[in-house]
């Protein structure tokens, strides 16, 4: 038998909450029913007994954080799905909350008896507040990725990726990889037979990035050289953009602009700028009847090719399953 536990905190997103229940009860019961020897045992947990989820309802847990850590309860998997805070402020203020505090307490527990964690979204932050994402690679929700580079330094931090693995540690990114963290740690648990009906049984679609959902105004950095190049760059965007053509037009070296967009976004330059038109061009991919060679053409490309290839090796898909 595996056992794997679930942490609720107060106001938790009930959609990361529910696909992490519904997933692994999908695959308790088509387990039992294909008579396998491999069994799942859920357990929840919370800072009491009743917690309230974001939309207002109430789950009765199966214990609370404090007595997971006088009562040692073993589990295979601690899972931490997406919390409820959507306000950056919000979040950074939760931190130092009773709940969150005895959330990392509970964390740190189980990463000292080597038990596999899985933490997505906003959560995160508390994974890395407790000091466990130190040196290691991560993702987090892509909307809160320049506040987590800045106020963990020593995280690897790639808010592009779905989902990151690191040894016993999976992190993942917006509230609704949750699915994928889910069907990936069943795989793990009862084999990939049983995720892929899992994934039938619910319609999920299995995702490798969250790039493509990026919305380029929601960068929550505050450089403004940073701020006028995006800008300049997608007020130009059909044209072939060099590092030092783009320095120039704020007057600075091209030294400076690189440390200035590493700083602020964690990317190089070039990539920087790739990232800016790939948004650009899934926009039109999804939005126009434009073929990928004019789609190319538009964001600076001189051919469908070299586009099809940063698509493919940034969003893990071919142009044509964005459309």
């Amino acid at each position: 038998m595996k056992t794997f536990l679930i942490i609720v905190t107060e106001g938790m997103m009930d959609s990361s909450l529910a696909i992490t229940l519904d997933i692994l009860r999908t695959a308790a019961f088509l387990l039992e029913r294909n008579h396998e020897a491999q069994s799942l045992r859920i357990l929840t947990a919370a800072h009491r007994k009743k917690v309230k989820t974001g939309a207002g309802l109430i789950l009765e847990c199966d214990f609370t954080l404090q007595q997971l850590l006088t009562q040692k309860i073993p589990v295979d998997w601690l899972l931490l799905p997406g919390s409820g805070k959507k306000v950056l402020s919000e979040l950074e203020a939760s931190l130092s909350s009773k709940e969150v505090q005895q959330v990392m307490s509970v964390l740190n527990h189980y990463a000292e008896e080597q038990t596999c964690l899985s933490v997505s979204c906003a959560s995160t932050f508390m994974l890395a507040e407790a000091g466990l994402l130190d040196g290691r690679a991560a993702t987090t929700s892509w909307w809160l990725a320049n506040a987590f580079r800045q106020r963990y330094p020593a995280v690897v931090l790639d808010e592009t990726k779905m989902l990151v693995r690191d040894a016993n540690i999976l992190t993942a990114g917006a509230v609704f990889s949750q699915m994928d963290v889910v069907l990936d740690i069943v795989a793990e648990v009862a084999g990939a037979s049983i995720a892929y009906l899992c994934s039938r049984y619910l319609l999920i679609e299995q995702r490798s990035s969250q790039a493509r959902f990026m919305i380029p105004t929601q960068n929550q950095h505050l450089d403004p050289i940073v701020i006028a190049a995006e800008k300049w760059i997608d007020k130009h965007i059909e044209q072939a953009l060099t590092v030092q053509e783009l320095a120039a037009q704020f007057s600075v070296s091209a030294k400076t602009l690189s440390r200035k967009i590493q700083t602020a976004t964690g990317d190089s330059p070039i990539k920087f700028i790739q990232r800016r038109k790939l948004m650009r061009a899934v926009h039109l991919l999804e939005s126009t009847k434009l073929p990928v060679e004019l789609v190319a053409e538009k964001v600076g490309y001189q051919n469908g090719t070299m586009l099809r290839h940063l698509i493919k090796r940034e969003l893990g898909v071919l142009p044509s399953r964005i459309r």
